[in-house]
């Protein structure tokens, strides 16, 4: 398949799927009315048009008609953010409130998709911010109702969303730096970065578990604020700041071999 075959299978799958996610909920609701079983489709349906957003808004310069696509995508987003607002809201009233790590993983999806989003061009009409401070109280939530789950889990599920939130002050950075808004420059792009370390340093500092993708991440933002000043050496100087970039380069290779390992701190409390 070439890629305007696969863009135009794409519009057919989701169309289609669309279509029959809306005769589905709309029979229920003449058969039910506002119930439980209508907010679960709901969800189902709004998760629909966030993945025909998503297509349409990826595949926009590659569509037969790009100025419609990105149209249609923008207004999916608006739609499936609609959805997901009329489901939280109207859950507690029906009797409906979900898993709290399936809503977890629901917003991290979100977040993932959008902050694809920002990096194509496109501008954030969802409001990340509020969806990453939703994921962290969905995330508490869970890791309430879940206090039995490995150590392992939890870290790791916080991980994930840090790792987002690290690339999401990243992208504030570049952004910043290529086009300047309201005077602030360089003062918002170091605010944005030293952001981006905080979460990383604590992550390697604090977490008991390591998932790999995120240690690998969390090495690398902090190496990179080494290099542009952004943090430094609290001793040594210039010789510190080189001593610790290569201690944290060995800490990278030693993951590479595994998919979850202690982390440095707590190495040392069991030794």
């Amino acid at each position: 398949l070439n890629r305007s075959e696969v863009v135009a299978l794409g519009n057919e799958y989701f169309e289609r799927a669309i279509t029959v996610g809306e005769s589905a909920i709309e029979t229920i609701n003449q058969e039910e009315g506002f119930t439980v079983n209508y907010l679960i489709f709901m969800q189902q349906l709004s998760n629909r048009y966030f993945n025909r957003a998503m297509f349409l808004l990826t595949v926009r310069d590659d569509h037969p008609s790009p100025d419609k696509a990105q149209s249609q995508g923008l207004m999916d987003l608006c739609t499936s953010k609609d959805m997901d607002c009329e489901v939280v809201d109207n859950g507690d009233r029906e009797g409906f409130k979900g898993e709290s790590d399936v809503h977890f993983e629901l917003l991290l999806s979100r977040i993932k998709g959008l902050l694809l989003l920002l990096r194509l061009g496109y501008t954030d009409e969802w409001g990340l911010e509020e969806l990453f401070t939703d994921a962290r109280k969905s995330l508490l939530s869970a890791q309430y109702d879940c206090r039995h789950c490995e150590m392992k889990t939890a870290a790791s599920q916080q991980q994930r969303l840090d790792c987002a939130l690290i690339e999401y002050y990243q992208f504030l950075a570049d952004n910043e730096e290529k086009t300047p808004q309201d005077g602030g420059g360089g003062d918002q792009v170091l605010e944005a970065k030293k952001k981006a370390a905080t979460i990383a340093i604590r992550m390697l500092v604090e977490d008991e578990f390591l998932v790999v993708e995120a240690g690998m991440l969390a090495i690398e933002t902090i190496v990179d604020c080494i290099d542009q000043g952004v943090v430094s050496a609290t001793k040594g100087g210039e010789v510190g700041a080189v001593e610790i970039k290569k201690q944290l380069r060995n800490r990278q290779h030693q993951m590479e071999a595994v998919s979850v390992l202690p982390s440095s701190s707590h190495n040392k409390d069991n030794r």
